[in-house]
């Protein structure tokens, strides 16, 4: 018994660094502080979006900002460097 919960705990315990190292953790931030040139970059790459929440996280040892915001009815996610170079955009 004492074997079976040990392996369990072990296997938890790498999914959860697992996640951490590849950067699956989100975290929310204010849009005041995402960088200007993630800011703009977000802004051109999806016209007349209006942007409502920022996240970061980290994926492959760099900074990413999960920006969110809409157009008319249309929700929509773009995932900036701090650089403002453009990584994905997403309509949800």
């Amino acid at each position: 018994m004492f074997r079976k919960t040990l392996k369990a705990f072990i296997g938890c315990a790498w999914l959860v660094v697992g996640a951490a190292a590849n950067g699956d953790d989100e975290t929310p931030i204010p849009l005041d502080d995402v960088p200007a040139a993630a800011i703009n970059a977000a802004k051109n790459a999806v016209p007349g979006i209006v942007l409502t929440s920022a996240e970061i996280e980290t994926e492959r040892d760099q900074t990413v900002y999960e920006l969110e915001g809409t157009v008319g009815e249309a929700t929509w996610e773009v995932e900036v460097t701090p650089t403002g170079e453009v990584l994905e955009i997403e309509e949800d």
